[in-house]
């Protein structure tokens, strides 16, 4: 999903006492290990941590390379068409990987090449949070600029959070991210206060995610809360030049910008033009990639990247990011998955490993929880609540009462051990479940699978009419689990596992209220066990962002997000 379609650690306390984190002094949040997929709500705007580079180690934040010259244009194939170019009002992954060209957060919150992550000074030099994580105050850079001339100080960041949570805007993720908001308070030219209506430990994280990078205050009242997605305007790395609907979107550099955080650079942008060209056929990207018009091609299909790196012609960046794994809901309400036993045999008898292997081409990652290894909250335990043993999965179905019958399917009272599975198109699942499917067969089961629109998918998810489902999530913090776990998001939301458990819902609220980090991330390592032990939810592979680029490009750094920096990058 989009964002929003990170872990267990050893953390940085924000309890206690207040908070303060400033310029050359950042706060580091270290992180054990290491948005729905473009889709809407907490699903775009965000895929994570370190890069995978094919000559580089799995920690290095920044690709590497001998030094390039500065200018020229770059050229990234994207395999989506943005819902809009504003981070307030989209619902997708893609857009906030384009508006970290054009804007800048508050607070950066970037990788640290190795294996944790630090909260960087970015519109704000410096920032405090009071002891319950409800009052966030930020000190703001002087001398700052919009791509419009507009001064930037505590007027724009109010009139920003004013605008997402305006109802014309129609927010698709950065409404949810906020939580419970309450207002934005302008204390003087430059001090702002970020005010909650209970505490909302999951903000710093939040607003680093894309969503609430700072607009100019005089080009959202010129183009007002619609008109903004096609005029964006913000003090980041690039501006805006222009975009031919359905095919490409220009941005230039920025030669004004010196206030962009040292982990991404020094300076203005070192391309003189950063080109998104939108092609979403899959063969096609590939092809423009061959052909030299495109340096860089995002998502390619596993069979492509594997094809990519075996020419030796191209580097391979597989950027992790904080989430839900892709993978598919089980229905709890509806027969046979309303039964544990039978959802405990599912997740017995999938082999994640065989299936990224032989379906994925070891491009990504298998998964064995709810959240991705770099999400604040990770548990390694929970990770290892279920192996591979079609052995055990077997005998759960002969406990259940399900007999093996003719052709190998398991029956009781004359019903066909069947599951309905639904997929979303596009969510690239389709392959994989080939594989799920010729699993489950082997211990008994049947399966029917259909392939539906988003549209008609949720709706179909939402009345329960699935055994299995597709579903896979970009965040920026393990609050996201409220998004699909809780039990208001059912008939509606992404609960698609129509699971219905008032206690979890309590516990991720009193997560999201905890400020003392380490006590927070103990309490959705919690909730993640408890998820994995009710087997609600097959995990396959955790969402990354694929990059398949030429060697020619050199110093990209990357997010938390599965997005990519172009603050430094070069191509030669």
């Amino acid at each position: 999903m989009d964002h929003h379609p990170h872990r267990s650690t050893t953390a940085v306390s924000t309890a206690a006492a207040s908070t303060t984190a400033a310029f050359g002094t950042a706060v580091r949040r270290p992180i054990s290990r290491r948005r729905l997929l473009g889709l809407g709500g907490g699903l775009a705007a965000g895929v994570g941590l370190a890069s995978v580079l094919s000559a580089c180690s799995a920690d290095d934040a920044t690709t590497t390379a001998a030094v390039s010259s500065s200018g020229g244009t770059l050229t990234m194939g994207i395999n989506a068409t943005p819902d809009t170019l504003d981070p307030g009002a989209t619902g997708l992954a893609l857009t906030l990987l384009i508006s970290f060209a054009l804007f800048d957060p508050l607070v950066y919150w970037l990788p640290d090449g190795n294996g944790g992550s630090v909260f960087h000074p970015g519109l704000a030099e410096s920032w405090t949070i009071s002891p319950d994580a409800s009052v966030y105050t930020f000190k703001l850079r002087k001398g700052v600029t919009f791509h419009d001339g507009t001064p930037f100080n505590a007027a724009a960041v109010k009139a920003t959070y004013d605008h997402v949570v305006d109802p014309r805007t129609k927010s698709k993720s950065g409404l949810g991210a906020l939580g419970p908001y309450r207002e934005t308070k302008v204390l003087d030219d430059y001090t702002v206060q970020i005010v909650f209506t209970e505490p909302n430990a999951s903000f710093l994280h939040q607003q680093a995610a894309g969503n609430f990078g700072i607009s100019s205050p005089a080009a959202l009242t010129k183009y007002g809360p619609t008109g903004f997605g096609n005029h964006p305007v913000g003090t980041g790395p690039f501006t805006f030049d222009s975009y031919q609907t359905g095919s490409q979107l220009t941005l230039l550099k920025n030669p004004k910008y010196t206030w962009g955080p040292k982990a991404l650079g020094d300076g203005p942008a070192k391309l003189d033009k950063l080109v998104f060209r939108i092609v979403t056929d899959d063969s096609g990207r590939y092809n423009a990639l061959q052909s030299g018009q495109l340096q860089i091609a995002m998502n390619l299909p596993p069979n492509n990247i594997s094809a990519a790196q075996k020419s030796g012609r191209y580097q391979q960046l597989v950027v992790p990011s904080i989430g839900t794994p892709l993978g598919m809901p089980i229905n709890v309400a509806k027969p046979p998955t309303d039964d544990p036993l039978v959802r405990q045999a599912i997740l017995s008898a999938v082999d994640q490993n065989a299936m990224v292997k032989s379906v994925l081409y070891d491009v990504y990652k298998p998964a064995h929880n709810v959240l991705t290894p770099i999400t604040p909250g990770y548990s390694e335990a929970a990770s290892k609540t279920y192996s591979y043993d079609p052995d055990k999965a077997a005998a759960l179905l002969d406990r259940a009462g399900w007999s093996v019958g003719d052709g190998g399917t398991r029956t009781k009272n004359g019903q066909k051990l069947n599951l309905d599975i639904i997929l979303f198109g596009g969510g690239g699942l389709e392959l994989p479940t080939q594989f799920i499917v010729s699993e489950l067969q082997k211990v008994g089961f049947s399966a029917t699978t259909s392939v539906q629109p988003f549209a008609t998918a949720q709706a179909s998810f939402n009345s329960g009419v699935h055994n299995l489902g597709s579903f896979g999530y970009y965040g920026a913090d393990p609050y996201l689990l409220n998004i699909w776990v809780n039990s208001n998001a059912i008939e509606s939301g992404f609960n698609w596992s129509h699971y219905n458990n008032p206690a979890i819902d309590k516990m991720i609220a009193r997560a999201n209220a905890t400020a003392a980090e380490a006590a927070r991330n103990n309490l959705y390592q919690q909730v993640g066990t408890k998820l994995m032990q009710d087997s609600m939810f097959l995990p396959l592979w955790d969402v990354a962002g694929a990059f398949t680029l030429s060697p020619k490009v050199k110093n990209l750094h990357q997010t938390l997000n599965g997005y990519l920096a172009f603050h430094s990058a070069t191509v030669g």
